[in-house]
């Protein structure tokens, strides 16, 4: 009788645990593609898929943008010094001929709408890791 009754009240059934919801990792920007090196095809990548309008975070952001100090950013859009989880950035090779292309790659660059934006959610502040988690 007593296997009735516990059945009918599920006491034999397995307990399982609650589920629980994990938090997001934040993300960043993706530059796989270009063999990890933060050099300027990568940041034109990152330059090309930051939406100003959109807050700014460790995927969204302008890498060409520089903080109060004039440094510039990693790949999370991290300052050194100044933000929580700056990474030292992998770099490509330097010569004056690749600086001489960079330059003009720039010229063109500069030429966006978006290159000299301030005051945008997207744009720095010193705040702008404030709601932000943890860089990855």
């Amino acid at each position: 009788m007593l296997s009735l009754v516990s059945q009918s009240l599920s006491l034999n059934a397995p307990l399982r645990p609650t589920p629980v919801q994990r938090a997001v990792s934040p993300q960043m920007a993706d530059i796989s593609a270009f063999g990890d090196i933060w050099g300027i095809e990568a940041k034109e990548a990152v330059f090309n898929a930051w939406d100003p309008e959109k807050p700014k975070d460790y995927d969204n952001f302008n890498p060409f943008e520089r903080n109060m100090d004039g440094a510039m950013s990693d790949e999370n859009g991290c300052f050194p010094g100044e933000s929580r989880g700056y990474k030292v950035p992998n770099r490509p090779d330097a010569s004056w001929a690749i600086m001489q292309e960079e330059a003009k790659k720039m010229d063109e660059i500069k030429k966006d709408p978006k290159y000299g934006l301030s005051g945008k959610p997207g744009c720095y502040s010193l705040k702008w890791q404030e709601n932000l988690g943890a860089p990855p």
